[in-house]
């Protein structure tokens, strides 16, 4: 075999090896050769996200983070917020073509351990597109050390606590053995008693079956004389309708009424003036009567001691028989009265 061949065979096999290194290197760092838009996200923290890191929207990979800038709070004028850290995002020009100002930005991990990466969640179709070169504010990272470190201090707080109350855990723990050893006996109680009073528990569970069945019964009952309930609003409809001519037809007699009264009260204004009068005339009258008897009883009085004509008349026992046989004789003989003996 010539020199010649073998530095063919040899340039061949180095080609080969760099095509090779070229694909892997190129399936390995995930280069893309189509373009992307850029899209910049902040966070109060990058959380050890590194520049290549990839950008997944709905967990699909559509790009990949190409910076990681820190801000310190720097007010960006163009959001008017201070800004911490800054992740510019490269995304697929038909990825971003779909996302909108509702979407969620976030920093999380492949795995519990894995590698950190941007996720993108898109929510709605009614917010407007969010476009190239958009701001947006990305959410807080769940970050692990600071979960470990607050769960530190929670244990800590609780081991300090049991530690603290350690000769009252042990009371503690013996009341609530105490407790469940009561709850253990009334259990066993109630068993018992279930036990014994089965049957009465059984007639009383019928008892409530039968009064369901009754009720369900007065329920179809009810809808059946409800029904749709446009009877009842009807009839409610025809008094309300009732109401309202009565009211009109009284309206106009309590009007009378009220007329006729006040008339009346002027007249009763006028007959209680009437009525004083009528009374001063009776007293009047009874003075005047009260006057007559008096005088009537004088005159009687001196009738009964024999004063006056009639008086000695009435006294006089002689004079008033012979007036007595005067008239007798008289009524014998009326001729009497025009002639005399």
């Amino acid at each position: 075999m010539s020199e010649r061949a073998i530095e063919i065979k040899v340039g061949i096999l180095v080609t080969v090896c760099v095509a090779l290194l070229v694909v892997f290197v190129v399936l390995l760092g995930d280069f893309s050769m189509s373009g992307g838009g850029r899209i910049f996200l902040d966070v109060d923290t990058s959380a050890a996200l590194k520049v290549g890191a990839p950008v997944k929207v709905a967990g699909v990979p559509s790009g990949k983070v190409t910076a990681v800038d820190y801000r310190g709070g720097a007010v960006d004028p163009a959001v008017g917020r201070p800004v911490q850290v800054r992740v510019t995002l490269t995304v697929a020009d038909e990825k971003l073509a779909t996302l909108r100002r509702d979407a969620r930005f976030y920093i999380t991990t492949q795995g519990v351990l894995g590698e950190k990466y941007v996720e993108i969640e898109p929510r709605g179709v009614d917010a407007p597109l969010l476009g190239p070169d958009a701001v947006v504010e990305g959410e807080q990272p769940l970050r692990l050390e600071i979960m470990a470190m607050n769960a530190n201090t929670v244990l800590s707080s609780l081991s300090e606590l049991l530690r603290k109350n350690e000769g009252n855990l042990d009371d503690i723990i013996s009341d609530a053995a105490a407790t469940m050893r009561t709850v253990r006996k009334v259990a066993e109680r109630a068993d018992v008693l279930l036990a014994d009073n089965s049957p009465k528990v059984g007639q009383v569970i019928d008892d409530l079956l039968e009064v369901e069945a009754e009720v369900k019964k007065l329920a179809v009952a009810a809808n059946a004389v409800i029904g749709d309930g446009s009877e009842a609003r009807t009839a409610i409809l025809n008094i309300s309708a009732l109401s309202g001519d009565v009211r009109e037809a009284i309206g106009p007699v309590v009007t009378d009424v009220r007329r006729t009264l006040a008339k009346y009260g002027d007249l009763a204004d006028s007959g209680r003036d009437f009525v004083g009068e009528v009374r001063e005339v009776a007293a009047r009258s009874l003075g005047n009567v009260d006057a007559v008897i008096a005088d009537v009883k004088a005159v009687t009085s001196k009738i009964r001691d024999g004063q006056g004509t009639i008086g000695a008349l009435l006294a006089d026992k002689e004079m008033y028989d012979d007036i007595r046989e005067m008239m007798k004789d008289l009524k014998r003989h009326p001729w009497k009265f025009i002639w005399k003996e």
